[in-house]
């Protein structure tokens, strides 16, 4: 299945964070609402008060976003995340 997310939209696969250490130390026990995804495809950039602002992120880009900013979309039978550009937080590099 084809999917092209609309204008400024990125379409990502959420990652699952071990919050258990090798040795059993649980990191924390609050889920945080900052999250880690892998970025599958992004949208052509959108038109905001008369200037094209371009994708800053591509694909298998890692990204930080906030649970809350996104939409939810099954694919395939697997979850994935809808966001708009303007609501990552953050992208990982090595």
């Amino acid at each position: 299945m084809n999917v092209k997310p609309m204008f400024d939209r990125v379409l990502a696969l959420p990652i699952q964070e071990e919050n258990i250490t090798k040795s059993g130390i649980c990191l924390n026990t609050i889920e945080t609402q900052t999250k880690k995804a892998k970025v599958i495809c992004v949208g052509n950039g959108i038109y905001e008060d008369g200037v094209f602002i371009e994708m800053q992120v591509k694909k298998n880009d890692i990204i930080f976003y906030e649970e809350h900013t996104t939409a939810k979309v099954i694919i395939e039978n697997i979850e994935h995340i809808l966001i708009k550009q303007s609501d990552i937080l953050a992208i990982l590099s090595e």
